[in-house]
């Protein structure tokens, strides 16, 4: 039986070696599926972060004062609505794909209702919040003439 040296150093004979070869072929196709499948998802993500990027760079153009307020606002958007909205609806994929293992078809129509409800319930106050935006900044010490 032949012997063959593994690049850890290591001897191996001819069918642990055959396996380490396709465990490594069967790694390497499954990660070219998992990057094809990602791709979109990493092409829009990017996308949407572009567009907020862009948006910045064009009132970047009118000033510093322009600029710092855009950013504070987009960042205190971000912070207090996005953010904890995509939060309580991507909890939404995971009592749908519960639902959906278990053959409970009937509960994701009453998930999706739910969270619908809920999510616009928490949309009012974050509404509000948003609104007296420039307060809120004002009260935590900002510049009046950013947080306008």
């Amino acid at each position: 039986m032949e012997r063959v040296v593994c690049p850890q150093n290591q001897e191996l004979d001819d069918q642990r070696f055959e396996q380490c070869c396709c465990l490594r072929e069967d790694i390497v196709m499954e990660a070219k599926k998992q990057l094809w499948l990602a791709g979109p998802l990493i092409a829009v993500s990017l996308l949407q972060y572009s567009l907020q990027m862009i948006s910045i760079m064009f009132v970047g153009h009118l000033g510093n004062l322009p600029l710092s307020g855009a950013s504070l606002g987009s960042s205190f958007a971000s912070v207090t609505g996005y953010s904890v909205l995509l939060g309580i609806g991507s909890a939404l994929e995971t009592l749908c794909g519960q639902a959906y293992g278990a053959r409970q078809y009937h509960m994701l129509g009453i998930h999706t209702q739910r969270a619908m409800v809920v999510l616009i319930a928490l949309s009012i106050p974050l509404s509000l919040i948003w609104f007296c935006t420039s307060n809120v900044l004002t009260v935590m010490r900002q510049n009046h003439e950013i947080s306008a």
